[in-house]
């Protein structure tokens, strides 16, 4: 991908995680509970003017969730693409230019499909 005047950041909990007793915890915290984020999020990938935008803002969209995360992309008119875990099924929500596109499952070759937790 080659991008022009613009930065392409991704946050996720697929590569840096633990297990504890069962439960798998994201190396994210939620701010309002103090805690490791718990939400159907896999990862949420954002296009910025600068990495450091980019990056802030995948992170702040992963931790509102998969309701409230798209719904602040659209509501500032951002390019993210959120990544749901829909039990085994991942689910795509793309936002282009603040706009929702076409909500897509995410299947085949996609690369998505790596979301799975893998040790870290």
């Amino acid at each position: 991908m080659e991008l022009i005047d613009a930065a392409i950041a991704t946050s996720g909990d697929y590569r840096h995680w633990v297990e504890v007793h069962g439960q798998f915890c994201a190396h994210t915290m939620n701010p309002v509970t103090g805690a490791p984020l718990r939400n159907a999020l896999a990862a949420v990938t954002v296009v910025a003017g600068s990495c450091m935008l980019a990056d802030a803002w995948a992170t702040a969209l992963m931790v509102l969730g998969e309701i409230e995360g798209p719904r602040l992309a659209q509501e500032r008119g951002m390019d993210a693409l959120f990544v749901v875990r829909n039990g085994e099924e991942l689910k795509e929500i793309s936002i282009v230019g603040g706009k929702l596109q076409a909500q897509a499952e995410a299947e085949g070759s996609n690369p998505v499909n790596n979301l799975s937790r893998a040790n870290p």
